[in-house]
């Protein structure tokens, strides 16, 4: 029998998690001190790996074990049954998926420390549980609704394909979060950045098939149908550049 913990997303979803992601971030962030050091280790590590990168999008979070993100709490490595040391491999898919659209929107992998830069800013700012539980969606709505960009967002039961449909056309690019599990909240959250081509509409570092979909509904309703656990869409966020 298993020992792993079960917690139905049907306890919270959609908006309310939000919120309460939001709370606890800003009760359990990465310490200041904390993010500037792993910012300075991480430059030569993140350099390094840029420039074996094949694509300038980040695709396999997986590989990120070299780069420090979030900071070690026994409890929350025995509440999340987490294995081995927290790092950007576990826990930073948000801040990639911030990374990818921001390769999309300006060629930000040009910049050879500008994934460092945005771990540091969220890091230190929007981390859940030390970096445990990833980074607050919140914390990616208001970096991407300021300066030259803006962005729309939908919570839980109100991301259907109308107000999808709506989002993709009047914005460029989109990060989406969504449940790993339907059924355990357990099993994390991930969170994706969506690029859109005429081959279609593309899931970036999303541990699965490359496949490209024929809308932004599709591409979220969709993601992680065929595997062992079907996933359950809580946000999605519409970025585009100031007109």
């Amino acid at each position: 029998m298993s020992n792993k913990t079960v917690i139905s997303t049907n306890l919270i979803n959609g908006k309310p998690l939000v919120i309460v992601e939001d709370i606890i971030s800003k009760l359990t962030h990465v310490s200041q001190k904390t993010s500037d050091k792993h910012y300075e280790e991480n430059l030569i590590p993140w350099k390094n790996y840029l420039e074996s990168m094949k694509s300038p999008y980040i695709e396999r979070q997986h590989d990120l074990t070299i780069l420090k993100f979030g900071s070690y709490k026994k409890l929350f490595h025995k509440l999340l049954s987490w294995k081995g040391e927290i790092t950007a491999s576990g826990c930073s898919c948000e801040v990639i998926a911030a990374y990818n659209a921001l390769v999309f929107l300006e060629n930000a992998h040009k910049n050879e420390n500008s994934f460092p830069k945005l771990l540091n800013y969220f890091e230190k700012r929007n981390t859940i549980l030390k970096g445990y539980f990833g980074t607050s969606i919140v914390g990616l709505i208001k970096y991407f609704n300021q300066g030259e960009y803006e962005d729309t967002y939908l919570y839980g039961r109100k991301i259907n394909e109308e107000a999808l449909t709506q989002i993709q056309e009047n914005y460029s690019v989109y990060i989406f979060m969504s449940y790993n599990n339907s059924e355990n909240i357990v099993d994390m959250i991930h969170t994706m950045c969506i690029t859109r081509s005429e081959e279609g509409f593309f899931i970036h570092n999303s541990y699965g098939k490359p496949i490209f979909y024929n809308s932004l509904y599709e591409a979220v309703v969709k993601y992680n149908e065929y595997g062992e656990s079907h996933s359950r869409p809580i946000a999605v966020i519409g970025i585009r550049s100031r007109k």
